[in-house]
């Protein structure tokens, strides 16, 4: 079997979020469900509009705001590109604020649903999600929204531009520390509420597939180290220098002065910071051949998790 036959959607229908793309397939789906599920409609007179700004300029969105819009009435649905100037229901935020909710499954667990908006919106504190109306409540059509969720989440890529997300999350002295020092401190990019859950999880599970994919993390990884990203074994040795580390710290710590919420990203593999309360994320670049190092996963992580996630593992 190819790697490819593992994913859980071929790669051609991977999409930018919000982009024109992504919205035709989230039309596809919608009109396939309501031809599946004419009931879900019934009797909804509704229409929403989420308008995210600061998109990246290559989606060619005026005024670099993205978004996109549906109407539901007489039971029928519509959907397009770009943001309605009103609707119902309105949700407006920043693009790659919101970018991680996006690309993030649910598979109807709550909790990771809450665990999602509870994190990301810690990161984006400076730039909360404002919405106005609210969802209709409608009993057949909670599935029918939710399932869009995670069918787009499946195919929704990360923004490529790494200049903008680096601009964007306000990682540009990050960047800068990581090039001339070897390391970078990522100060409160998780909640004392996370740091609990990780040390009760052990770091495993799924906690461990919401670490490797911090979009900050992401974006100092990606601009760092060349095309081809994977995770790797901080057990497997020093194979590579430009390998980079995540340290999470899930205590204080007197003697370092690292505070909970803090991640410590650095170069080369660091064996004494695996334990409980430092758990810690390996990435190597694409120039060397790391097949051997790679981090092992079995296919029922693939199917829960998106693009993002698979590429680290290889695929």
């Amino acid at each position: 079997m190819s790697d490819e036959e593992k994913l859980p959607v071929p790669l051609d229908e991977l999409v930018e979020f919000a982009s024109r793309e992504w919205c035709d397939e989230a039309n596809r789906y919608l009109q396939e469900q309501a031809a599946l599920h004419p009931e879900a409609l019934n009797g909804v007179e509704w229409s929403v509009t989420e308008r995210w700004r600061n998109a990246p300029p290559h989606l060619g969105f005026a005024d670099n705001m993205a978004g996109f819009w549906f109407t539901i009435s007489g039971g029928r649905i519509e959907v397009g590109p770009g943001p309605a100037s009103e609707a119902d229901t309105e949700i407006d935020g920043d693009y790659n604020a919101i970018l991680p909710i996006g690309w993030t499954i649910y598979g109807g667990d709550a909790e990771i649903q809450a665990r999602a908006q509870r994190e990301y919106g810690h990161l984006s504190r400076d730039k909360p999600v404002q919405m106005k109306g609210q969802f209709p409540s409608h009993p057949p059509l909670l599935p029918f929204l939710g399932g869009l969720h995670d069918h787009m989440a499946l195919r929704t890529v990360n923004n490529p531009d790494i200049e903008h997300r680096i601009e964007h999350y306000g990682l540009r002295s990050k960047v800068e520390e990581l090039a001339d020092r070897g390391f970078t401190i990522l100060e409160s990019a998780f909640t004392d509420k996370m740091a609990e859950e990780l040390i009760e999880n052990h770091s495993v599970g799924r906690h461990w597939e919401e670490m490797v994919v911090h979009p900050w993390v992401l974006t100092l990884v990606d601009q760092a180290l060349e095309d081809g990203v994977v995770l790797i074994s901080p057990s497997s040795g020093s194979f590579s220098k430009t390998a980079l580390t995540a340290i999470w710290q899930l205590v204080d710590d007197g003697k370092s002065k690292q505070k909970i919420g803090n991640i410590v990203v650095s170069q080369g593999v660091h064996y004494g910071s695996g334990h409980d309360q430092q758990p810690q994320v390996v990435y190597g670049g694409g120039e060397a051949n790391l097949s051997e190092y790679g981090v092992s996963v079995d296919e029922g992580l693939i199917q829960n998790n998106g693009p993002i996630f698979w590429s680290l593992c290889g695929l």
